[in-house]
């Protein structure tokens, strides 16, 4: 799948880590966590971030990072602490708000009416007792609270703001993120009378037509939510036609035209494609009819344009048909052109998301037109244009990098490709390099780190055309690093130095080698460039360089000559030291590698070994420096001590050994004045805590066993006071690098630890409840996997606590993003994978637990929570398999039932499911093929399981390959000779 870039900037400066994680391709929910709910409905409209920030690539980016983080059990630092949607929607209270009534401050109850108004109150008081009232009042009696929500939302006569905030509660009543909450809500909705159904849809369509497009827009999220429900089951058929008459009905004001093309855009967004697959038609000629140019109000224009943005997978098979796909493009293309910069800006991000859903069909449109309008757009003087027509080439390039990576893939299995790349990128490079070169030198004056700018994202886009065009984009970049390299206008020297950092992703190593030889010793002098940007890009380039070249880097004299240097500039800009700081720890990875190589094992010394120590003394000062929260320096630094910690050979262990001790000092004396710090101090030794507990568990691994178990007492009582401050609301915000340490811990010395298990467990089970701090409950279940896997029956006493904990985790957390139930998940069955048959009195409740969150919900949630249930269940069946009573073969009979839909509609997601998830698939066919042999062959002798295995034999080095290889054996053998484990083992 498509390699991920994660963003760093550093003093305006952005650069690349090119870690390949696995690809969820529409990754909507981990965007939303990081930005709030920028990408929630309640929201549109009234977000703060500009209309072309790379929404789609960080939601890509995001959602792989986070999955391979929690995967590898890596701590993450941000906790989420979710405050109640009705307090972040985009509807500002009114200024003139009224404070309680006298007789509601005397305890009378709230009405309705009174609750709805004040939901929203800047008063926190009085927002508390109006939830708790409208909580009151749906739970006594659902169906009319409902109907009166609709009531007020109707209510034309009312203020806008009080429709707003009913509308808002009538959506929450009936909807959630959470999928658990979901259905349970959905549930009562379907419980309702259908003439007050009826009723109550009236109203809501009645809505629509209010004189202000804000209030249209919350009453189209009523509609759609409605609608969604209902659709699904099969109902309310007449609501999409009735809204796409009113947008193609002449008589019809803009602002109900606008309101009913949204509701069509929430619906196709969120909608199961069955469900409203036969109003395809209807739907597409409404969103066309809304975007066409004769079309005189911009703002219906600019709303059909975003429902189809929100609903271009819907379309899919309408591409398909060349005449519909022609309609499609031409307004989109006509939204372009247009004079409003929005309505522009929202036709490119249409390009851009229909480059990445249909890029097959794209040929005809390319050369004629998409790349004339990024070219044009890249030409813009406004901002927000230039970036969405960098994003057009951004996705192309990432099309046509997955589709090189399958082509290869396929070629070394001896098949063919099912797709092919038309090479769109290589074709354009004498038009769209030089405009891009041009960007780069659009640097602003002065650059905020967090600001997205032109040079920026030219940057970024021309890595990626690197990538894609390979050493075919140097003769474009060549002349114009040669000719601005001394260049005395600063701009055109930094963007020389970035051109040349950024095509260093395109050519072979032999001629990246040659090329980077000849330019090396120049870069290397603009580190003394007097321009602090340039030197920033110095540094960076030659980080790059360290990552991409280390046996060049190694070379003695050019080691000699570059670690001074970059030494000295340690001291340098915050932005500039930071990349220092990554091409230290790069460096001295890659001696250590080279060294490492010839021998096997840890070497007795290398190059950096004269001055490992002062290097590190640096190092740890570097982040202390008052500016080192700037320009990610202090993380940087810190990263780099552990590249050295790692890196550490035999001569150089006694530094590891002091620094050990440093490290567990700084930690103690934080911990003992903690209680004397400012809110301020708390934060800024918090940092620090993080950074230490995240080094110590390096420092804790290489160690000899014997200096571990030295400290090993003190890590625990350290580890043990941090989570105890939490527990007591004195956070210094490092518990999960606590307990990080105290899993690596485990691992190493299993025996030294059991010891302490009774004094941390309280502390354990205290994590696994503090639901919203993600990252520390996801720590927490990383560590009960760990302490299970080590110690099995022998801490079965603990189990039955940590299965209530983890399975509360799942059914009671609202985690729309899926940032903690999937780990959970695993955990459950990691922990019965280690208990084996000892985990049988916890089958039942684990197996209902698995069926009530295994529910369809947002793409990237579904997929993530899928593959973790597929793992767990095949935990599950282990502990079962060796048990033939007829209790346990019933059970597993329940289990197979349960399973193999879950593994169809695994088969249906092959594109964007992970590796792992084809491996756990062919983990349980093996294993359902154990248990109940020939009997299971109708079940899972399918085409789309021999096509899912036959995925799996092309993962070249992983695991999924053995085991999807085994299982189409075990099939084969199974269907010749009735029995699959023993045949293949003959």
């Amino acid at each position: 799948m498509i390699r991920r870039y994660v963003l760093r900037r550093c003093s305006g400066k952005t650069f690349l880590s090119t870690n390949p994680f696995p690809a969820l391709l529409s990754a909507s929910s981990i965007a939303r966590f990081f930005l709030g709910d920028l990408f929630s409905k309640s929201s549109q409209g009234s977000s703060s971030y500009p209309s072309v920030f790379p929404f789609a690539r960080v939601k890509k980016i995001f959602s792989r990072f986070l999955h391979a983080v929690f995967a590898r059990g890596f701590s993450f630092r941000q906790t989420f602490r979710p405050s109640s949607l009705l307090s972040r929607c985009a509807i500002s209270f009114r200024s003139d708000s009224r404070p309680l009534p006298e007789a509601m401050e005397q305890g009378q109850p709230m009405d309705l009416k009174n609750a709805v108004e004040y939901l929203l109150s800047p008063d926190a008081a009085a927002q508390k007792l109006a939830e708790q009232t409208l909580s009151t009042l749906l739970t006594r009696d659902f169906e009319r609270s409902v109907v009166q929500l609709s009531e007020i939302v109707k209510a034309h006569g009312a203020s806008d703001t009080l429709r707003q905030s009913a509308a808002l509660a009538f959506k929450n009543a009936i909807s959630s993120k959470d999928v658990a909450v979901k259905l349970q809500r959905e549930a009562a909705w379907r419980a309702i009378s259908p003439a007050a159904r009826n009723h109550i849809k009236q109203n809501i369509l009645s809505a629509l037509a209010s004189e202000h497009a804000v209030m249209g827009r919350s009453a189209a999220q009523c509609v759609a939510c409605v609608a969604l429900i209902e659709l699904a089951q099969n109902e309310w058929l007449e609501v999409i036609p009735q809204l796409v008459a009113n947008v193609e009905n002449p008589a019809c004001g803009s602002v109900l035209k606008q309101s009913c093309l949204e509701t069509i855009g929430y619906i196709c967004e969120d909608a199961i494609f069955n469900s409203i697959s036969q109003f395809a038609a209807v739907i597409l000629r409404a969103l066309v009819c809304g975007m066409r140019k004769d079309e005189l109000s911009t703002e219906t224009r600019l709303v059909a344009t975003s429902a189809l943005y929100n609903s271009v997978d819907f379309f899919g098979a309408n591409f398909q048909d060349e005449a519909k796909r022609n309609e499609i493009m031409s307004v989109v293309c006509e939204c372009t052109q247009s004079e409003d910069s929005r309505l522009k800006v929202k036709g490119l991000q249409c390009i851009v998301r229909i480059v990445q859903c249909h890029y097959d069909f794209m040929q005809p449109y390319m050369q004629q037109a998409l790349f004339p309008i990024a070219i044009q757009a890249m030409s813009s003087d406004t901002t927000e244009v230039v970036l969405q027509g960098l994003e057009i080439w951004c996705t192309v390039c990432d099309e046509e990098n997955q589709l090189d990576q399958e082509a290869h893939a396929a070629k070394e299995s001896g098949q063919v490709a099912s797709r092919k790349s038309y090479n769109f990128i290589v074709q354009q490079l004498p038009y769209v390099a030089p405009t891009l070169l041009q960007l780069l030198t659009r640097q602003p004056d002065l650059d905020d780190a967090d600001d997205w700018s032109p040079s920026k994202a030219a940057a970024v886009c021309l890595m990626l055309i690197a990538e894609c065009a390979g050493a075919e984009v140097l003769p474009h970049v060549a002349p114009f690093v040669a000719s601005n390299i001394v260049n005395t206008d600063w701009r055109f020297r930094d963007a020389a130095c970035v051109a040349f950092g950024a095509v260093l992703e395109g050519p072979d190593e032999t001629l990246l080698m040659e090329m980077v030889s000849q330019a090396y010793d120049f870069l290397l002098s603009m580190l003394t460039d007097p321009c602090v940007a340039v030197r920033d890009s110095a540094a960076w380039v030659i980080s790059k360089i360290c990552r991409s070249l280390p046996q060049l880097m190694t070379e003695r004299v050019r080691f000699f000559k570059t670690v001074p240097v970059l030494r000295e500039n340690l001291s340098g800009a915050p932005g500039v030291a930071a990349n220092v700081c990554s091409a230290l720890g790069t460096l001295v990875q890659a001696a250590f590698d080279e060294t490492q190589r010839s021998i096997k094992a840890t070497p007795e010394t290398f190059a950096f070994s004269p001055i490992f120590a002062d290097i590190m003394e640096q190092l740890f000062n570097t982040t202390i420096r008052g500016d080192s929260a700037q320009s990610n320096l202090r993380t940087a630094a810190f990263t780099a001590i552990g590249d050295f910690v790692s890196c550490a050979p035999n001569d150089c262990y006694a530094s590891v050994q002091k620094y050990t001790v440093q490290l567990l000092e700084q930690i103690r004396g934080t911990l003992a004045k903690e209680q004397s710090l400012s809110a301020h101090e708390r934060q800024q030794y918090g940092d620090y805590c993080q950074h230490f507990f995240t080094l110590l568990q390096l420092c804790l691994k290489r160690l000899t066993p014997v200096d571990r178990t030295q400290v090993t007492d003190a890590t625990v009582q350290m580890c043990c006071q941090m989570l105890a401050l939490h527990q007591a609301h004195r956070s210094l915000t490092a518990e999960p690098e606590a307990l990080f340490c105290l899993q690596v811990l485990v691992d190493l010395h299993p025996d030294d630890f059991f010891k302490y298990l009774e004094q941390l467990n309280p502390l354990i089970l205290f994590a696994l409840t503090c639901h919203y701090e993600h990252s520390m409950v996801n720590a927490a279940l990383s560590l009960v996997s760990e302490i299970c896997c080590h110690y099995e029956a022998s801490v079965m006493h603990l189990v039955p606590l940590y299965v209530d904990h983890i399975i509360a985790l799942i059914t009671q957390l609202n985690d729309p993003s899926g940032l903690v139930k999937p780990h959970a998940i695993r955990t459950l069955g990691d922990v019965a994978l280690s208990m084996g048959q000892h985990f049988y009195p916890f089958t039942v409740k684990s197996f209902e637990c698995l069926r009530s969150i295994a529910q369809p919900q947002d793409t990237d949630v579904w997929i993530l929570t899928l593959d973790a249930v597929l793992d767990a269940s095949f935990g599950l069946f282990k502990c079962l398999e060796l048990d033939r009573s007829e209790s346990r073969q019933s059970m597993l009979r329940e289990g197979a039932g349960f399973i193999i839909p879950l593994m169809t509609t695994a088969t249906g997601l092959i594109a964007e499911i992970p590796d792992g998830c084809i491996g756990n698939c062919a983990q349980l066919m093996s294993a359902l093929f154990k248990t109940f042999g020939r009997e299971m062959l109708p079940a899972v002798d399918r085409p789309e399981f021999h096509v899912l295995l036959d995925r799996g034999k092309q993962l070249r080095g992983t695991s999924t390959r053995k085991f999807c290889s085994l299982t189409l054996k075990e099939l084969k053998c199974l269907k010749e000779t009735g029995s699959g484990m023993e045949a293949v083992a003959r």
